[in-house]
């Protein structure tokens, strides 16, 4: 009789929520720290090495992106399913918010490439199909053709664009919110057996990880979340989601500690049930930065981490590149890497590590924050003529709560 109420999406006189900025924030932070925080990952001990193995966990940033763009598709494609221009409206939403800098991105490391002679091969027709993650033409880690274009991590921005080109769809054709729930957890059971499948079969643990029929389920479950709460939001047990992440990130990390001469995904648990484990602490994490007056609502609201969430497409987009330039330049002026030249004036490896990686790092959300605002956003005011028609106050806000 007393059941608490359904977690807040928004209301007429708030329509954004922060703290999932933050959330994108955390999400981008871990990304950078596993591609940017670079050491020897085999340092000749067991200390060392263990925490070389933690900082490449920064991969998991990935599954947290993808939670959080199910969780938000979902509630947008729900919400606006008697809207008139339910597809075109979705579609061109999300064309000019993606496209914009993924294809400006990849003509100028085209013209770039031109004149720097970078070895593209037909690489730069799969990217611009967006099946750079599928292993048919090129091998899923070859999408480096030159020293600074190592495009390898556009394989998740490939999982994403073909996730929204089926999941509207049957969200369109089912209708119905336990239907739409039941249809989601069927779809992420049959996504945990094509990967228990493909593994026993002997197929490469990084073709499953890369793969969007075996990695679906991150984002369908995040989806799952955004339809239990327009409805009785009962079934998510909100008290134990931080212990949810928590227990999660102890498995994994545990299990990433017993394997450590390897990468956890290469292995039967890791390629297989361990999406299923992070998937569900990113949950947890989603849902517990939902919860109004938390102190996990209050983390995720810091301005430090939406200010990293509301650029984190142009930093994942661009970090690598970026990183790679300043190495270069780097190199050339002191002979050395950052990290490198810093330690004798430091007297420590991890601080010049942690000095070059704040470096790198603050000029990635630089570059990233200047393509926003000096290219990027023209695209984004377009879409106030792609905006959605006859719906609810929850449904204005789901949207602009999708806004990045």
């Amino acid at each position: 009789m007393n059941a608490k109420p359904p977690v807040e999406i928004a209301g007429p006189s708030r329509s954004h929520l922060p703290a999932l900025d933050g959330v994108r924030g955390l999400a981008i932070l871990l990304v950078l720290i596993a591609h940017l925080m670079l050491f020897n990952n085999h340092t000749g001990s067991r200390f060392g090495d263990s925490l070389s193995a933690l900082r490449g966990l920064g991969w998991v940033g990935v599954d947290l992106f993808f939670v959080l763009s199910g969780f938000l598709i979902t509630g947008i494609l729900y919400d606006t399913l008697h809207d008139p221009h339910y597809f075109r409206s979705f579609y061109m939403r999300r064309f000019l918010r993606i496209f914009p800098l993924y294809y400006g991105f990849l003509f100028f490391l085209l013209v770039l490439g031109h004149g720097l002679h970078f070895a593209w091969g037909g690489r730069q027709y799969v990217l611009l199909a967006y099946m750079q993650n599928t292993s048919l033409w090129f091998p899923v880690t070859d999408f480096h053709p030159g020293a600074w274009a190592d495009l390898d991590h556009f394989w998740s921005l490939a999982v994403e664009e073909q996730f929204y080109l089926f999941w509207p769809l049957l969200v369109f054709l089912v209708r119905g919110r336990r239907r739409l729930i039941a249809l989601a957890l069927t779809l992420s059971a049959v996504a945990l057996l094509l990967r228990i499948a493909l593994y026993l079969h002997g197929t490469s643990p990084l073709l499953i990880f890369m793969l969007t029929p075996c990695r679906m389920d991150t984002l369908l479950l995040g989806g799952c979340v955004a339809l239990l709460i327009r409805g009785n939001s009962g079934w998510l047990p909100r008290r134990g989601m931080v212990p949810l992440a928590l227990a999660c990130a102890a498995i994994i990390a545990a299990y990433t500690l017993w394997h450590l001469a390897g990468d956890m995904r290469d292995f039967f648990f890791g390629a297989t049930f361990g999406y299923t484990v992070i998937a569900l602490g990113c949950i947890g994490v989603l849902v517990a930065a939902l919860e109004p007056a938390t102190v996990a609502n209050r983390i995720f609201r810091w301005p430090f981490l939406r200010s990293l969430g509301k650029y984190s497409y142009g930093i994942y987009v661009l970090h690598i590149f970026v990183a790679r330039l300043i190495a270069t330049l780097t190199s050339r002026m002191l002979g050395a890497s950052l990290r490198i030249f810093l330690t004798p004036y430091l007297h420590s490896r991890p601080l010049a590590v942690l000095l070059e990686f704040c470096v790198n790092a603050a000029a990635v959300y630089l570059v990233a924050y200047l393509s926003y605002n000096l290219y990027e956003v023209h695209f984004l005011r377009l879409k106030r003529y792609f905006g959605y028609r006859g719906t609810s106050t929850q449904t204005l806000a789901a949207k602009q709560v999708a806004a990045e």
